[in-house]
């Protein structure tokens, strides 16, 4: 009985720790979930400054990044320094310890309110003890972080284990859509790479690429929100098409925007926005790294003119324009899409007309076609050349008039207007304004010629009546 009752004693005690320490670690956990963002050093000033970046991981493990600036003003000169790791908090502290040119190094943080005391005990090019202050949460990480991070994830999902060891982490040169660091975990001894990571460049996300790509940390939802790509070069920056190539279209040729972009570093949009009726073509998604993805809610807001299935796969069948819309998912992450397609028949049109011409003057005649890419071959006459001639390419204006210019490319034929001298074209319900101008005029000039009538057969008629009753 007595030993049963110790056994249960056991039991409950062991219970009681365990949940202690779960209570513990939670509280741990949210004190430093809560502390996540960029603190900049109390000391900071024009040649030497620093700021510091904590983010929780997993199993109590937090993040760390420092970049620092050190230099003279008296040499005016400074250099760089950043270094990155994890560490375990215990409450509001934690420690993390490393090796610098074979020695080691201890970095000690106590997390206070909105400031974090750092104290360092070792050598590295640069002393980072100090008080940081909290000044925002959005980050742009570093190589070293995007290396360090792995290292803080569990090695079920890394395969960073003793298995591997040893094991270099090679940051490669090349990031991936702007937005992910490209990190190759690579065995020593063999020179194998074993486990290659997309590393988001603000930590938000990991994902393992070696095979199928896989969301290991993290959320995609700061890469569909995003507004900038971190790890674009401004020099690389080109406006792109919902292909990812550079949009070279002529903008006279469609008559829908892009609105392809979804982030700055995803886009979703038509692959043409032009579609001929009767012909096909498809919504195209643009992801970093060619993460999976999934097109949900498609539907057209006119199915009579451009329809969409499933699949994401558009038919033109009417004239006009239509939008599609639906929802863009990506792991853990959605986003809300609507692009606009434009239906069209073919037809032909000129850059440059209708138009007013001077006597004596001439213009460079051109043509497109709706939905065809550049100016095409166009044969071009006068119906009146008095008026006006044809002349190489160009029209020649040759006394007052207006004058119909025809031109033809292949099969498909136009005439525009062309008022030559003194003559004026009419705009687009200009006639029937005149026409509405002259009538208002007529009933004006009735009003005031029937006006003195009305008083003068009045008057009289008053006179008249008057004198009867008398």
């Amino acid at each position: 009985m007595k030993k049963n009752f110790a056994k249960y004693v056991v039991f409950c005690l062991t219970i009681l720790m365990c949940l202690t320490y779960t209570v513990l670690a939670f509280a741990a956990n949210e004190k430093w979930q809560k502390a996540e963002g960029v603190y900049t050093w109390s000391e900071s000033g024009q040649y030497n400054n620093g700021t510091l970046y904590v983010r929780l991981l997993e199993e109590d493990l937090v993040l760390f990044d420092f970049k620092a600036m050190r230099g003279s003003e008296a040499e005016n000169s400074a250099f760089d320094f950043n270094t990155a790791g994890v560490f375990l908090a215990e409450n509001n502290k934690g420690e993390a310890e490393f090796e610098v040119n074979k020695k080691i190094v201890t970095i000690s943080f106590v997390l206070d309110g909105k400031k974090i005391k750092v104290t360092q005990k070792g050598e590295m090019p640069v002393n980072v003890s100090g008080t940081y202050e909290f000044l925002e949460k959005s980050y742009d990480g570093t190589e070293a972080a995007a290396t360090a991070i792995l290292e803080g994830l569990t090695p079920a999902k890394t395969s960073l284990n003793a298995a591997n060891r040893p094991y270099n982490l090679v940051y490669a040169n090349d990031s991936v859509g702007g937005w992910f660091y490209n990190v190759l975990a690579i065995h020593t001894p063999s020179k194998k790479t074993f486990a290659r990571f997309l590393v988001a460049a603000d930590m938000s996300a990991v994902y393992r690429v070696d095979g199928k790509p896989q969301l290991i940390y993290g959320s995609a939802k700061n890469m569909l929100k995003t507004q900038y790509a971190p790890l674009l070069e401004k020099s690389e920056v080109i406006d792109v098409n919902s292909d990812g190539k550079e949009d070279t279209k002529n903008a006279k040729q469609s008559n829908v925007e892009d609105q392809s972009t979804i982030s700055a570093v995803v886009s979703l949009g038509p692959k043409d926005y032009d579609i001929k009726v009767g012909e096909k073509s498809k919504l195209v998604v643009s992801i970093p790294g060619n993460l999976k993805y999934k097109l949900t809610d498609l539907k057209s807001s006119d199915k009579n003119k451009v329809s969409v299935d499933a699949n994401g796969n558009l038919e033109a069948k009417g004239e006009g324009d239509a939008f599609i819309s639906g929802k863009l998912v990506v792991d853990d992450a959605s986003v809300d899409f609507s692009v606009a397609v434009n239906a069209y028949v073919p037809k032909l049109e000129s850059t440059n007309l209708p138009a007013h011409l001077e006597i004596g003057k001439k213009l460079p005649l051109e043509a497109y076609i709706v939905g065809v890419e550049g100016n095409v071959p166009t044969k071009w006459s006068s119906k009146d050349t008095k008026i006006a001639v044809i002349e190489k390419g160009f029209v020649v204006g040759k006394a007052d008039g207006v004058v119909e210019i025809v031109g033809q490319s292949g099969e498909l034929q136009n005439t525009w207007k062309l008022a030559v001298g003194k003559a004026k074209l009419l705009q687009e319900g200009k006639a029937a304004e005149d026409d509405d101008d002259d009538d208002d005029d007529f009933m004006l000039g009735l009003v005031v010629l029937a006006a003195p009538l009305l008083l003068i057969g009045g008057g009289a008629y008053w006179w008249f009546a008057g004198r009867k009753k008398s």
